[in-house]
């Protein structure tokens, strides 16, 4: 026969002090406290049931072999002592729960949370096991570094999903310094399983494999039971974690034995890297996205080419425009070179308005002259190197910009003119046109005869020389 322990008497302070064991269920009735003195350790090797208008609090140590369940109408703060999970079975939480508790709280077994979990103070340490949110599970509180999830061993925090939208996993690591790096899954589409689930892990360590410009913090995604699904990815990395140029870093699925897929380039303004129209998740993290060899796989989307810019995206084998809920548009004005050396996939969403250019053709010539980090260079996150014609040129300037075809190049300031060498090359690298000018200073140049799309006007005055970029519309 089962038994229980009740503590039934109203109003009644239970004070457990040295070392304690409750072999039986254990019921915390309306207007009881149950308080656990510092450096006391109690063990309940069954459910430990918390009634509405109960308490419980921990200054010493509760360790919990089965289930917590909460079963107050709001979050219940439990003290400030050290309360581990650690059951052999997978354990439950049980309505709502508030960790402010700055020893933190260890999960010694795998642990689901079904109501709310507020992170206020102390770190959730998971170890090897997982900490899995239900679908109607939410994070309130403060997460920081100071009230977060760490999920830097093998085990993951997990949560379900009843459909679409989007969770924030409030992760970071311990190693060391306590650093917060969450990542954001939002769901645009897909079927989505009873007992789903998608996971998050992490590492403060570099990737095998990046250089030059990289971060010392990579990202495991995984999931189960949900199919078919598009998602938009966010990860939050620490100033700290960047080696090299930020501004040169993209986010990167890795996987050691397939080639590599570069997204978006990093936000440098809030440390975050975003990878949109996922369909299959793995390992993330921030890699040199623009340098003088482009990578194998580049994947944009959710862009915008506007009016006046002139863009060039490339990579060593396939370009993948748009696709999976996301979109990619040339707006009236604006032009985008696509180069890559195997294939180029224009996948739905991708669309160009009438007076703008998009030219994709295969090449092992990859966006050249290479642009990055030559200047006017601006670059919006989505994997493209983007110009912005005449703005901070010195030496001379030109327009209109884009062209119909007859363009004027002016010279700037008290630059002598007999000093000045003009080239241009066309949209494939090929230099077109090279001349030097004697006592002009303005030239008239003409591109009718060339296709539309990007050129590049290169001019040499003495020991200083200048780039600027013109689109014949």
């Amino acid at each position: 026969m089962k038994t229980k322990t009740i503590f039934w008497i109203a109003a009644m302070f239970l004070f457990l002090s040295g070392g304690f064991h409750t072999y039986a269920q254990n019921i915390i009735t309306s207007g009881t406290y149950m308080i656990i003195t510092g450096s006391s350790n109690v063990i309940s090797t069954q459910d430990l049931d918390v009634n509405s208008g109960g308490n419980i609090t921990v200054n010493g140590t509760l360790k919990l072999k089965k289930d917590f369940i909460n079963l107050n109408s709001g979050p219940s703060n439990i003290g400030t002592g050290i309360v581990e999970f650690s059951g052999t079975t997978g354990q439950n939480i049980i309505q709502d729960l508030t960790l402010s508790n700055s020893a933190g709280l260890t999960i010694g077994g795998n642990t689901r949370v079904n109501g709310n979990l507020t992170l206020t103070s102390g770190i959730v340490t998971l170890g090897s096991n997982n900490l899995l949110l239900g679908p109607s599970a939410v994070v309130a509180g403060s997460p920081s570094a100071s009230a977060m999830v760490v999920p830097s061993s093998t085990g993951e925090m997990r949560k379900e999903y009843a459909g679409t939208g989007s969770f924030t996993y409030p992760v970071g690591d311990a190693t060391g310094t306590p650093e917060y790096s969450p990542v954001t899954l939002n769901f645009t589409s897909g079927t989505f399983a009873s007992g789903n689930d998608a996971g998050v892990s992490l590492a403060d360590a570099q990737y095998p494999g990046t250089a030059t410009s990289y971060l010392t913090r990579y990202w495991n995604v995984t999931q189960s039971g949900i199919t078919g699904f598009s998602c938009n990815s966010t990860f939050q990395y620490v100033p700290a974690d960047v080696v090299g140029t930020e501004s040169d870093i993209f986010c990167f699925k890795v996987d050691p034995s397939l080639p590599w897929i570069a997204y978006n380039a990093t936000n440098t303004a809030t440390h975050q890297l975003t990878a949109h129209g996922l369909s299959s998740f793995g390992t993330f993290t921030g890699n040199l996205g623009d340098g003088a060899v482009p990578p194998a796989i580049r994947s944009l989307q959710d862009k915008i080419i506007p009016n006046g810019t002139v863009a060039c995206a490339d990579a060593t084998q396939t370009l993948i425009i748009a696709g999976n809920g996301t979109t990619y548009l040339v707006q009236n004005g604006g032009s985008v070179s696509h180069i890559a050396g195997q294939n180029i996939l224009y996948e739905p969403g991708a669309k160009v308005e009438s007076g703008g250019y998009m030219h994709g053709y295969i090449s092992t010539t990859f966006c050249s002259p290479y642009v990055h980090p030559l200047a006017p260079t601006l670059t919006d996150g989505t994997g493209d190197q983007v110009f912005s014609p005449n703005t901070t040129n010195s030496l001379f300037r030109i327009y209109p910009n884009p062209t119909p075809g007859i363009f004027t190049l002016e010279l700037k300031g008290d630059i002598a003119s007999s000093q000045v060498h003009i080239d241009i090359f066309g949209i494939q690298g090929d230099r077109i046109l090279s001349k030097d000018l004697l006592i002009e200073r303005k030239q008239e140049f003409s591109l009718i005869d060339r296709p539309t799309g990007m050129y590049v006007i290169h001019v040499t005055s003495g020991a200083n020389s200048e780039t600027e970029k013109i689109i014949k519309q």
